[in-house]
């Protein structure tokens, strides 16, 4: 896997020499990635491109306004009145 999308905050999915485990990437290292392993059993802190098999990246919450939320004009042509028995 690249790792040029991947940033510090992500979490990855490594497979160390057989040994599947998910870590927070700390920072770029030399030859791959610096890591905080989220299981204390484990004690690999860095990990290369090969390594990695699974990538989600770190979103911000959402912003919150003043204003309440308006459903779309689809979202109100959903019909969700319980069917009658045949």
């Amino acid at each position: 896997m690249r790792l040029e999308g991947i940033q510090a905050g992500d979490i990855v999915e490594v497979d160390h020499k057989g040994r599947r485990f998910y870590a927070l990437v700390t920072g770029p290292a030399p030859g791959g990635l610096a890591l905080a392993p989220t299981d204390r059993r484990v004690n690999h802190y860095s990990c290369r491109s090969r390594e990695v098999i699974g990538h989600w990246v770190k979103r911000g919450r959402p912003r919150q306004t003043s204003e309440p939320l308006r459903p779309s004009p689809r979202q109100l042509e959903i019909d969700l009145s319980p069917e009658e028995p045949a």
